[in-house]
């Protein structure tokens, strides 16, 4: 078995231009033990999408699955050369919590922030737009005032299509908060509930592509965003970031996926954080949870797909990481010249 899975890596690396090694392989015919629907097997095995669909395939020629009527389908006969990788076992994660150990309710706002959120814009793929669920946001901000990164303090929430950043206004913890976001629709929308509650979030249009205000430099003690995971893209979203804040203490949280970006990527971008002076103090993966986007269809990751299997249940996932400032490094405020921010090899969703 040892074999056929470093044969298969090979192929799969060669195939993808995606780093691939046995355990990725072990990971994605777990999850195919598990579910026959293409989109839970990426949120089980927790893999880039172009990885998932190549070794599916590969699998599919070996006569371990069949790839028909929109599901994978394991052949038990052959599947049990491979019986020492198990199923995913769901029943480990804790369903009280959704696996993030954060108590969704004891942050006082769910309730009000739900309703709030039914009446927010609809994401748009022009902006890379997809919006976690209303728990998951309502978890982040839980998060931060576990780890003491909300009362009194000076946010900067950098793209916002959560809507994070009225969650923390709701709590009426912060100091003040401000939302920068390129879509005028979500801007409006944040202003005018910022107004009709009475809390202290003031948001303003702003194309994060371009330098932040020199005005807001070391203003911050915590930002929040959700990065291109594209290299460049990442390396200026996190500085930015972290230009922001007042320096050694001040904290960011930053929404990362296992679906756009291979763990040798993440080794890279961890590396990027690590070298303009943070530390990661938390990661809790599959902490954020994506509503279903309307643009699905539109997007690489569906062509890509080897079997069309219905969306009807989240799929997309991403992990919540806490960084904390340690030392003082030179980071740039830097306009963002690339034509398309969103895409490599690994990213597939926009």
């Amino acid at each position: 078995m040892n074999n056929f899975l470093q044969k298969a890596a090979k192929y799969i690396e060669k195939k993808t231009k995606i780093k691939t090694y046995p355990k990725v392989i072990e990971d994605i015919i777990s999850a195919a033990k598990t579910t026959g629907n293409f989109w839970q097997i990426v949120r089980i095995s927790q893999r880039p999408i172009p990885v998932v669909a190549e070794t599916l395939k590969l699998l599919g020629k070996e006569k371990f699955v069949e790839l028909s009527n929109n599901e994978v389908k394991v052949i038990d006969e052959n599947i049990e050369k491979l019986n020492k990788i198990s199923p995913y076992r769901s029943e480990i994660i804790c369903a009280e919590c959704d696996g993030t150990g954060i108590n969704l309710k004891s942050i006082g706002i769910y309730d009000d922030f739900l309703e709030i959120r039914k009446k927010a814009p609809k994401p748009i793929q022009e902006y890379d737009q997809g919006n976690i669920t209303a728990e998951s946001t309502v978890r982040r901000v839980a998060l931060m005032r576990a780890r003491g990164d909300i009362t009194g303090k000076k946010i900067i929430v950098l793209g916002d299509d959560d809507l994070v950043g009225i969650a923390l206004g709701l709590t009426k913890l912060p100091e003040s908060v401000l939302v920068l976001d390129i879509d005028k629709r979500l801007i409006e929308f944040t202003n005018s509930i910022a107004k009709e509650k009475g809390i202290p979030v003031k948001a303003e249009v702003f194309d994060l592509r371009n330098p932040l205000p020199k005005e807001i430099k070391a203003k911050f003690d915590t930002f929040v965003t959700d990065p291109p995971e594209a290299k460049k893209p990442f390396i200026i979203f996190i500085q930015k970031g972290i230009w922001s804040l007042k320096g050694e203490g001040s904290t960011g949280y930053i929404g990362m996926t296992l679906i756009d970006s291979s763990v040798p990527k993440w080794a890279e971008l961890q590396n990027i954080i690590i070298k303009s002076g943070g530390a990661i103090t938390d990661i809790i993966r599959d902490f954020n949870k994506y509503d279903i986007w309307d643009y699905h269809q539109k997007t690489l990751a569906w062509k890509l797909a080897p079997v069309k299997s219905p969306l009807d249940s989240i799929w997309y996932t991403s992990a919540m990481v806490r960084i904390e400032i340690v030392k003082k490094t030179k980071v740039q405020n830097k306009k963002l010249k690339l034509k398309d921010m969103y895409i490599d090899n690994e990213s597939t969703t926009t």
